[in-house]
């Protein structure tokens, strides 16, 4: 077991003189200094205690701090050593937890969708005080005043029950949410953060936090940016390729009127070949242009075809 304990400090520094009561070579400068320590680190002196003693004759007198030699001062700060990490470790963690709680207010300040808070249930949502009392509030939307939440179904007695379900990402499940939302002002939802009943506020990270699903990730862009088809458009060349040409003008004008440009194409080319209904030139000029606005290259070189033999406007 580690425990506080005093100690006698060892000498770091020895200086042989001549001893002023026999004369000998034996006058050492001696070190009987205590300190605190936790387990081998120094942590304060609690008395400092320098002689210069003869291991002879026995003679020894006290020596002043003023009188040490100048390597032995320097070797003083050591017994402080303990203290000094102990002073460094507070201010680091206290450091720690300012930066902590001014990330804290900034996420109260600017919301985000899915920013998880932790809360107590019975003076979040006003329910009954159970002994499973914790549980988990996402914000759903916000505005400049308030702050819509939707709040969990499940409750916890312990924090690590809400750690559980992030790192299972069970709060992506379909039934972990109630429907039934919650709307406070800001002002009142920075009240419950400094009144302890939001007791944490976490942002995901990549969907994520605790390596678990909090939200659920956004579906990925489609690879393929191309055509898209239209249904009325693609009955209409199924009717044709079965030569049934009257269904197949019907869907065609059903793809042209809602705006395919593939639909206009056909559409143009039936009224162009009189099948379905009989040739009207003009109709099929109206349906080429449309499809040209839309940018398809391949109506324009059919009505450049058709311009060749008929007067077009």
């Amino acid at each position: 077991m580690l425990l506080f304990n005093t100690s006698q400090s060892f000498p770091h520094f020895s200086q042989t003189q001549c001893c002023p009561n026999c004369q000998s070579d034996s006058y050492h400068l001696v070190n009987h200094s205590r300190y605190l320590r936790f387990t081998i680190i120094p942590i304060v002196p609690l008395k400092l205690n320098y002689l210069r003693e003869c291991y002879q004759c026995g003679h020894n007198e006290v020596i002043s701090i003023k009188k040490l030699p100048l390597i032995e001062k320097l070797s003083l700060p050591k017994y402080g050593v303990g203290l000094i990490l102990l002073l460094w470790v507070m201010v680091y963690f206290f450091q720690q937890y300012t930066d902590n709680q001014a990330l804290k207010y900034s996420y109260l300040n600017n919301p985000q969708a899915f920013d998880t808070y932790l809360v107590h249930a019975d003076k979040f949502t006003h329910e009954p005080w159970t002994l499973t009392n914790l549980k988990v509030a996402q914000v759903l939307s916000f505005d400049e005043q308030f702050i819509t939440f939707q709040v969990s179904n499940y409750s916890y007695k312990r924090n690590r029950g809400i750690t559980t379900a992030m790192r299972t990402s069970l709060l992506v499940q379909r039934d972990y949410f109630s429907t039934n939302t919650i709307t406070l002002p800001r002002d009142e939802v920075k009240r419950l953060y400094d009144s302890d009943v939001i007791y944490d506020v976490l942002r995901p990270h990549a969907n994520s936090l605790y390596g678990g699903f909090v939200m659920f990730p956004p579906k990925p862009k489609p690879l393929y940016k191309g055509l898209k088809l239209d249904k009325n458009n693609q009955q209409g060349i199924m009717y044709f390729k079965d030569g049934q040409f009257e269904e197949a003008l019907e869907s065609f004008k059903l793809a042209a009127e809602s705006g395919s440009q593939w639909g206009q194409l056909n559409l143009a080319q039936m009224y162009r070949d009189g099948q379905g209904a009989g040739k009207n030139t003009q109709q099929a000029i109206y349906w080429y242009k449309k499809a040209i606005a839309q940018g398809n290259s391949k109506a324009a070189y059919e009505l450049e075809q058709l311009c060749k033999f008929i007067t077009c406007e």
